[in-house]
């Protein structure tokens, strides 16, 4: 089997209104969505941006409140070290996180775009690698459609 048939992606931050000053509304991802999966990325995209992030990073939580909020008391898994900034239009980033480590249930890309005058771009998924049960349809890798070449 292809290994990129062993991945899944879903929507983290779905893209949609420029921010400024403000977060970006973030999807709880449920770890039990990737079944078998070694690791899970969180990639994202930025469009413009005209001022450093004011806060980028994953939190993990056993509970979730709905499908936007993580319950309980989350705790934080990884910071940016460096945040996106004026000069990072159109670039891309990633957070990789290993699932042989002790992880709770739920993750959570979270995103607050700074306060600049042209405002902050940012889409992302998260991508589940080595599953234990895949597949090449589309509906179950999440996506719109599958292809390979």
């Amino acid at each position: 089997m292809n290994e990129l048939q062993q991945t899944k992606d879903l929507v983290a931050i779905a893209p949609g209104a420029i921010k400024d000053d403000a977060a970006f509304t973030s999807l709880v991802i449920d770890r039990n969505d990737f079944p078998g999966a070694s690791y899970i990325e969180f990639k994202g995209t930025l469009g413009s941006i005209d001022a450093a992030m004011a806060q980028l990073r994953v939190m993990e939580s056993d509970v979730k409140t709905d499908a936007t909020t993580l319950g309980g008391a989350p705790t934080l898994v990884k910071d940016s070290t460096t945040k996106p900034g004026a000069n990072d239009d159109n670039k891309t980033f990633v957070f990789g996180i290993d699932l042989s480590k002790q992880r709770q249930r739920y993750f959570q890309l979270q995103a607050t775009a700074g306060n600049g005058a042209a405002e902050t771009y940012l889409s992302a998924t998260a991508v589940g690698y080595r599953m234990g049960e895949a597949g090449s349809s589309a509906s179950r890798l999440g996506l719109l459609f599958a292809e390979y070449a």
